[in-house]
Order: C-alpha cells, then sequence, then structure tokens
C-alpha cells in the first residue's frame, strides 16, 4: 500500500513538472544618452568654465595683517622690556639702600626686623603670533579645464554656458588629539578592541556658483551647498599619545596642504556631476533584462517577441536608430501583451502560468520606459507587486523602477 503511494506521488509530481515553464533572463546592454534634467536654451551650444581665486586676496590681506601684528608685537615688547628695566633698576636701588639700612642695625634689632628682598618681578614674553595656514594656491585655468566637462556641449567661448566657481578660501579648526576604539589583530592571530590616539580636525573650501546662459539668464548664483560642510580629517592612529605627538610633528604641515587640494578637487568633481545631471547629454549604459520561456514548444511567440526586443536594444539607444528600434520593440511588446490575455496566475498548468506572467510584466513594465509609455510601464510594475517575486525579480523590478522614475523625469523636462 505504501510503495502504491509513493508511485501515485511520483507520477503527480512528474504531471505537473510536465507543465512548469522553465524562465530565463538574458541581459542586454543598451547604450543611451541620458537627457538633462534642466535643459538650458537652445543657442547654449558650447561652455566654458572658469575658476576664479578669490582667497587671494583674502591671503594677501592676511600677510598685512600677519606683518602688522608682528610689528605690534615687537614694539609692544620693546616698550613693554623698557619699562622692565626701569622698574628693574629702580627696584634695585631701592633694594641695595634698604638692605644697607638693614646692615647698620644691631644683632636683636636685625633678628625682630625681616631681611629686605629683592622685588620679584617677570621678564616680558614677546606674543607669538597663531600660526597661519598658509593655503595653496592652483592653475585656474588648468583646475577649471581638467575637472569641469559639460557632456553633449563643446569648450569653445561661443554662445557657452558660463560656469563660474569662485573660490572662497580654506578654513580649518585646530587639530586636537582624540581615541578611538578599534579592532586591532595581535602578534598571535587573535582580534582584540584597542583604544588608539589620532588627531583629528574638521575643514571645507566654500565654493560660490554661478551658471550662465548666453542670454544672460542666470541658472545658479549661489554657494554650492556640498562645500558649506566640514569634511574631517583623521590622522594614522597610534598605540599611546607619545608616538602619535612625535608623528604629528613631523607631518602635520603636509596634511594640511594634501586636505587642501582634496577638498578643492571633491568639490570639483561634485560641481562636475551636478552640472552634467542637470545640463548634460552624458553617455549611459544600462543592463536591460529581457525574460523569456525557454522551452521548445508552445512558445514560438515569445522567441519571436525575444529576437524583437534583442533587436530594438541593440540599437534605440542611438538618435539615429531610436525609431527603429522602437517599432522593433513595439513588435515584442505587442506579442507580450497578447500573451498577457492568456494570463492564468492560479493555473500551474496554464501555459502563462504565474511565473510566465510575472515574466510579462517584467518585460512590458521595461519596454514601456523605453517606449516612453511611462503611465502603461507604471501599470505593468503596479501588476507586479501582487506577486510573490524571488529576489533576483524584485531586483530587476527596483531597477525599473528607479529608470522610469529617472526617464519620466527627464523626458518631461526635454519636451
Amino acid at each position: 500500500m505504501m510503495n502504491k503511494k509513493i508511485t501515485l506521488a511520483f507520477f503527480l509530481l512528474l504531471n505537473v513538472s510536465a507543465f512548469a515553464q522553465n524562465i530565463d533572463y538574458t541581459y542586454i546592454k543598451v547604450d543611451y544618452t541620458r537627457l538633462p534634467l534642466k535643459p538650458v536654451s537652445k543657442d547654449c551650444v558650447n561652455y566654458q568654465p572658469l575658476i576664479i581665486a578669490d582667497y587671494l586676496a583674502k591671503i594677501e590681506q592676511q600677510k598685512v595683517e600677519n606683518q602688522n601684528a608682528a610689528t605690534k608685537a615687537e614694539a609692544d615688547y620693546q616698550q613693554a622690556l623698557k619699562q622692565y628695566w626701569t622698574k628693574r633698576n629702580q627696584d634695585s636701588l631701592l633694594y641695595e639702600n634698604s638692605l644697607n639700612v638693614w646692615f647698620r642695625l644691631t644683632p636683636q634689632q636685625q633678628a625682630a626686623t625681616p631681611r629686605p628682598q629683592m622685588p620679584a618681578s617677570t621678564v616680558p614674553v614677546k606674543a607669538i603670533a597663531n600660526e597661519t595656514v598658509v593655503e595653496k594656491t592652483f592653475n585656474t585655468d588648468l583646475l577649471a579645464s581638467t575637472n569641469i566637462k559639460l557632456l553633449g556641449f563643446t569648450k569653445l567661448p561661443e554662445k557657452a554656458l558660463i560656469i563660474q566657481m569662485n573660490l572662497s578660501g580654506y578654513e580649518k579648526d585646530e587639530a586636537k588629539g582624540t581615541t578611538q576604539k578599534k579592532q586591532i589583530k595581535r602578534g598571535d592571530g587573535k582580534t582584540v578592541d584597542s583604544t588608539v590616539y589620532v588627531y583629528q580636525f574638521n575643514y571645507r573650501h566654500n565654493i560660490k556658483l554661478k551658471i550662465i546662459q548666453p542670454d544672460g539668464k542666470f541658472l545658479m548664483d549661489e554657494a554650492y551647498g556640498p562645500s558649506l560642510g566640514f569634511t574631517t580629517y583623521t590622522s594614522k592612529f597610534f598605540a599611546n599619545q607619545a608616538d602619535l605627538d612625535n608623528y604629528w610633528k613631523s607631518v602635520q604641515s603636509n596634511e594640511i596642504t594634501n586636505t587642501q587640494e582634496k577638498i578643492v578637487m571633491d568639490n570639483l568633481k561634485s560641481i562636475n556631476e551636478m552640472i552634467n545631471n542637470n545640463y548634460g547629454y552624458v553617455l549611459q549604459s544600462r543592463s536591460v533584462v529581457v525574460g523569456y520561456v525557454n522551452e521548445k514548444k508552445l512558445y514560438d511567440d515569445f522567441k519571436d517577441a525575444l529576437s524583437n526586443a534583442k533587436n530594438a536594444y541593440a540599437i534605440i539607444g542611438k538618435k539615429e536608430t531610436n525609431a527603429q528600434g522602437k517599432d522593433y520593440l513595439q513588435k515584442a511588446v505587442t506579442t507580450w501583451e497578447a500573451a498577457m490575455k492568456e494570463s492564468n496566475p492560479s493555473n500551474k498548468k496554464a501555459r502563462v502560468d504565474e511565473d510566465v506572467t510575472e515574466c510579462l510584466l517584467i518585460d512590458l513594465s521595461e519596454s514601456y520606459v523605453w517606449l516612453e509609455d511611462f503611465t502603461k510601464a507604471q501599470e505593468y510594475l503596479t501588476q507586479l507587486d501582487g506577486f510573490k517575486l524571488s529576489m533576483k525579480e524584485k531586483n530587476i523590478k527596483a531597477g525599473i523602477k528607479a529608470f522610469l522614475a529617472d526617464q519620466s523625469v527627464r523626458v518631461a523636462a526635454n519636451k
């Protein structure tokens, strides 16, 4: 009786598996030009980056102030020194006179009278000027041409989008020693929690950003937000304060110089990404996922759709072949939507069962983004919400959702 049950279960499993569809995914690289979020006027075909080091004037002013402070400190010191010796001489005479008087006293009187003492006095000390950070200077023309490139435009002055960056100057607070908790691997191979010693300071370099169209319209004229925040520098760590101090004395100057260059480069990189996101025509690559049923029978229509989709995605990203690519993709969409009419997710024996339906919804949602029918793309993504997707399918869906959100805004901005 048990053997009969096992045999029956085996044939039932075999019967179900006969209707199970084998879903595969192919990945197609699509190169395309991402449209700008904030397209500039059509007559603007060039760009001109310009960096102005405003802080150079501040450096000159600091030099004057430092020199004035040093001159005043020297004058104050000499005046205090003169006053010190004048008073010292006066105190010395008074001391000698009082001492002579004391020596003339009888022993009994001396015992009752404290011996005169020379008045205490403090030798003047010259005021030490605060250590001035010598700011790094840049070849601003080279800095601009190397770090700022607006894609889709030519670097020429005529009919140019002006991208002007005013460097306000490097700022930092005082480096201070502190401790951190770190996991240290010992000589015996064990990892232990340890207290280590480091130096830290915060620094920044504010940049004011102006972006001006050829017609004189300002697209931006403000401090660049990310440059306003401070970055924290942390030195190498040491097991004790003494070793840290010895290290810091030898590297402090170089480390500060390095942070000056780093913060400017980081800010320019951020600005370059921002202007290309807003105004540039950026070459992008997207890995498009196309799902299909890998079966020899009953799915010839899926194979045709896959072929059309491959042809579409091979050319849809290029401006000159975009229309032809959309034609191919529309053929694939027509086939997939016809198959969707057979969708019966609750029936495992259906040709378009739950797995195949999920595959079709993924293909259709991606396709409609490229066809720029974002409402349809969202409808198919919403339908996917009702299915229990695998982790792979969830990741594919999340990628399509992000692509839809980005493309829909960009296409709308460029109409």
